[in-house]
């Protein structure tokens, strides 16, 4: 029972993040609404979160090797609900944009050691199936929940009461962490990688800053050329300090193993391409289909219910497929689902695009803990804390860049549709076209706008369900990109008969 315990703390403390990432897409068109947030502010506040958050996941996990496991998820808990509650008594968009990059600290610091703990605790084959069944199920079943909760709770008594919600559940689980998870010893016999450790977390801080804030500096200003060039130069000199390391916080030895490398892709095609719709979906949903605020929650259900519901077949699949087989069929999906969302975006019948949210869901669903078991199973149990902050690093690091990215396709969408309305010939209305922009891609077209002019609201509504579309078939080009690299770097790794981290020392 202990084990049972262990599993649903450690899963319900990773499911923080899954119901931070939801419930930011929910709310965000009622909170740019009510701090009158720019295009710009309003991205910040989700990627102020996993700017810190990308950048300190192998720190993270590295520090749980170090210090303990559950004494590092205990400190995350700890920050994560103390910069929740300054989120929901923000006075304005830079405290709030201020509060969020704590919390991705907090994230960081309770995320890695919580996966370390099911990997470190479930190494057998079959329990360790069934462990990450369970934890992708328990992930799946927070994107059902936090929808509604958040709709619920944003709609009733506004979005600030959205990120109180954390509160409770933080003190929940810190008086639940010392009751369910035995502590650990440390790995101390070594001294701590700090100049490995910070030279990583400032590559990532600038490279993540620099994907940012790219679509609106230009990708060849000088400021994004010298960000840019720092996060090169320190990632070099992360590379050069683990390579002299005896006890190096990461073992770029693992980067040998095409089985290794495909786990990865397939956990960046995955977090790109499905987990980072959890906040672009509710954007669409709103603005794109008109859906409100307190039926966003119910709306996303299609998404949120297969994602919930697929573990369990994907745990039934393991035993009869090899991972990268299930990883490439759930990428393979994801990219289906996609392309049927791309075409139902323009279309008039919702049910066409509730199918391609479903499909989503089931391609993500079908590989949520596949993508963790496939990475944390490589690894011997002193080094799970290494391998959760590699998985979460690059699950989190590829939805930052598909949010940005995503984002800025939305964008060029968007503004090619509106160039023929404010830049034909004779409309003499060109130099109104940046301006209004920056109105439809926010959603606030809805409302009545002096940059519109003569584009009406239902030419706004196209430009937007066109830009959206083009994002959706953007996705799915990475899911199969993602899909064949994966497998066929897995199938040029295989060694059978061979222990793989034996075959890498």
């Amino acid at each position: 029972m202990k084990g049972h315990g262990l599993l649903l703390t450690a899963s319900a403390s990773c499911a923080l993040t899954i119901f931070d990432t939801n419930l930011v897409g929910v709310i965000l068109p009622s909170l740019v609404s009510d701090l009158g947030a720019d295009f710009s502010q309003m991205a910040w506040v989700q990627s102020s979160f996993l700017l810190t958050f990308a950048s300190l996941l192998l720190f993270a996990g590295a520090m749980a090797d170090r210090y303990g496991r559950r004494r590092v998820l205990c400190v995350g808990l700890w920050l994560f609900g103390c910069a929740a509650l300054a989120s929901s008594l923000a006075p304005n968009i830079s405290l709030l944009i201020g509060a969020r990059a704590v919390q991705g600290v907090g994230a960081a610091l309770l995320l890695a050691p919580a996966l370390s703990t099911i990997g470190h605790r479930f190494r057998l084959q079959d329990e360790a199936i069934r462990a990450w069944s369970t934890w992708g199920s328990i992930m799946g079943l927070t994107m059902v929940i936090a929808p509604l909760l958040s709709s619920l709770a944003g709609y009733l008594l506004g979005w600030r009461w959205a990120f109180f919600i954390f509160v409770p559940i933080c003190v929940t689980l810190i008086i639940a962490v010392p009751r369910t998870i035995d502590a650990d010893r440390p790995n101390g016999a070594h001294a701590f990688d700090w100049a490995g450790a910070i030279c990583f977390s400032l590559s990532m801080l600038l490279w993540v800053w620099g994907l940012i804030n790219g679509p609106q500096a230009g990708w060849t200003s000088p400021q994004s050329v010298i960000v840019f060039t720092l996060g090169m130069i320190t990632l070099a000199a992360f590379v050069a300090i683990e390579l002299r390391q005896i006890n190096p916080m990461l073992h770029l030895r693992l980067f040998r193993s095409g089985r290794f490398v495909g786990a990865v892709i397939a956990m960046l095609g995955y977090a790109g391409a499905a987990q980072v719709m959890a906040a672009l979906l509710p954007l669409y949903l709103q603005r794109g289909m008109g859906v409100s605020f307190l039926w966003t929650g119910c709306a996303l259900l299609p998404f949120a219910v297969t994602m919930f519901m697929f573990p369990t077949i994907g745990r039934r699949l393991s035993n009869r497929l090899q991972s990268y087989q299930l990883l490439g069929v759930g990428l393979a999906i994801i990219s289906v689902g996609n392309i049927w969302l791309a075409l139902a975006a323009t279309s008039s019948n919702p049910i066409w695009f509730f199918i391609g949210m479903s499909i989503l869901g089931a391609g993500g669903g079908l590989i949520n803990g596949e993508t963790q078991k496939a990475i944390l199973g490589t690894v011997p149990k002193e080094r799970t804390g290494m391998a959760s902050g590699i998985s979460t690093t690059a699950r989190f690091f590829a939805m930052l860049v598909g949010y940005a990215s995503l984002s800025s396709v939305l964008a060029s969408g968007v503004k090619s549709r509106l160039q023929d309305a404010f830049c034909s010939s004779g409309s003499g209305r060109c130099e109104a076209l940046p301006d209004a922009l920056e109105w439809v891609v926010t959603g606030r077209f809805i409302t009545d706008h002096p940059s519109l002019g003569v584009l009406e609201k239902g030419a706004a509504l196209a430009s937007y369900r066109e830009g959206f579309a083009g994002l959706f078939l953007a996705a799915a080009i990475v899911a199969i990109l993602a899909a064949l690299l994966t497998v066929s770097l897995s199938i040029r790794g295989r060694e059978p008969g061979r222990c793989f981290w034996g075959s890498i020392r």
